[in-house]
């Protein structure tokens, strides 16, 4: 389980910053998940302002995946409830105004772009294809390795979390790449 202190030292490899791996962490023991006490010993000396290899996120959401035989809804709500943190309880607040500044954040590169280094062909992108306020909808194109329903889960607690919209959900579209975003 190896840990890297800078971000200098994650060329060849994606990494993930500390802070995303807690906020992760936090949001299943918040969902009372049942992941076992594998889980909590892959979280054992994370720290908030470290880096860490990308195969170290997916060996502890895999541990969540596998303890539940419908693990979708439980990846949308522990995305939603990592951007509830996010913004109720980190820098959220500091960083957006509004949902739809959420939008722009985290596809831009504030967002996501803040928690992630390395090679761009590992890291992908997760960027603002469209977007029409008057229609109520965007379309958000990601190559991120991570899992979908927990990227959908982000956008729709981001989104909601700032209270100035009614509704937003988020589906994957046909091609699985595209996250099509309805807010009102």
């Amino acid at each position: 389980m190896s840990t890297l202190s800078s971000p200098a030292e994650a060329s060849q490899e994606m990494m993930v910053h500390g802070s995303l791996m807690l906020g992760y962490a936090r949001a299943c023991m918040n969902l009372n998940i049942v992941a076992g006490r594998r889980a909590s010993q892959m979280l054992e000396g994370i720290e908030l302002s470290q880096w860490y290899p990308l195969s170290r996120w997916h060996a502890l959401e895999g541990i969540v995946v596998q303890s539940y035989r419908n693990a979708p809804p439980i990846m949308l709500k522990v995305g939603i409830e990592m951007m509830s943190l996010w913004y109720h309880h980190g820098p959220g607040k500091n960083l957006v105004k509004s949902g739809l500044d959420f939008l722009h954040f985290q596809t831009g590169g504030g967002g996501f772009q803040s928690v992630v280094l390395g090679p761009a062909a590992t890291v992908g992108e997760f960027r603002l294809e469209a977007f029409d306020t008057k229609q109520g909808c965007a379309s958000v194109y990601s190559t991120t390795p991570f899992n979908r329903d927990m990227e959908r889960g982000v956008l729709i607690g981001g989104v909601l979390a700032a209270g100035d919209l009614d509704y937003v959900d988020v589906v994957a579209a046909a091609d699985t790449n595209r996250l099509l975003v309805e807010f009102h």
